[in-house]
């Protein structure tokens, strides 16, 4: 897997998207350093390093207007970031599910990954999506039995068209070559996005789930 700083796509506004998809209204998502892209901190459990450098960022933490601070909760719906189509959907994911998500921009072909999600009913491969469009829930770690914040892991990559599908298993992509990871920071759409340090991440947050 190859590490990359940059792609040259276009600029978006994820973050905002996913507030409207789940009628949040003005917040501003919070995260700690063990969220981002390439750090080999971690956020859950022991707080035990990562084994390899973090493929995305993770997004569930808000503050709200009122200065209230709150967690996506499962059944909170997410929204694809640029218009695409769902490339693959896999059950490689130690939450629930995947969806690789393919897109055409000027300098080439790219994917961005939503993981620890479920698929909206009745979503396949192949099918066409238009930017925001909601594609999936947040996944509930519960019913696996994991102790860990419900939460969305969003990734940013490219890889050949040609490359087989059973390739993409986070455990395979880590250890290959044919696949080149980059920074997601630059679709989540703030200026800086995911930028606050939280102290006591492992306290009590109010969760929050679409109605």
């Amino acid at each position: 897997m190859h590490r990359k700083e940059g792609l040259d796509i276009p600029r978006t506004h994820f973050l905002k998207s996913l507030a409207v998809a789940n009628g949040l209204g003005r917040v501003v998502f919070v995260s700690p350093e063990a969220m981002f892209f390439g750090t080999r901190k971690s956020w859950w459990g022991n707080r035990r390093p990562r084994p390899l450098p973090h493929e995305g960022v993770d997004i569930c933490r808000y503050r709200t207007s009122q200065g209230e601070y709150r967690a996506l909760g499962p059944g909170s719906r997410v929204p694809v970031v640029y218009p695409g189509r769902v490339w693959a959907i896999s059950p490689d994911d130690f939450i629930d599910s995947s969806i690789f998500v393919r897109h055409e921009g000027a300098s080439g072909v790219f994917f961005t990954v939503y993981a620890h999600v479920t698929p909206r009913p009745g979503l396949a491969e192949g099918d066409s999506l238009t930017g925001g469009e909601v594609l999936a829930t947040l996944a509930d770690p519960s019913h696996r039995g994991l102790i860990i914040a419900c939460h969305l892991h969003l990734s940013l990559m490219t890889f050949s068209d040609e490359l087989p599908k059973e390739r993409l298993r986070w455990e395979a992509m880590a250890t290959g070559t044919d696949i080149s990871l980059y920074d997601p920071i630059s679709l989540l759409g703030e200026e800086p996005p995911l930028c606050e340090e939280i102290a006591g991440i492992s306290s009590p947050w109010r969760i929050v789930s679409p109605g």
